[in-house]
């Protein structure tokens, strides 16, 4: 599965990706989801996003 930021657009038709709940049993979390045609990605984090990609009370200190 591709790797996306929420924000970027869409590969497929250009739509902003926005955070969604996953409903693939392999991904646990969150991914992109593009409402436009339905498609998703893995969120791709930055090392300085650890914090936003594991929640506060998980983020290394």
């Amino acid at each position: 599965m591709l790797e996306k930021k929420v924000g970027e657009p869409c590969p497929t038709c250009d739509t902003p990706l926005q955070r969604r709940r996953s409903t693939f049993r392999t991904i646990v979390g969150d991914v992109a989801f593009c409402a436009r045609c339905c498609s998703s990605f893995e969120l791709a984090c930055d090392e300085d996003d650890n914090g936003v990609a594991f929640g506060p009370e998980l983020a290394p200190i």
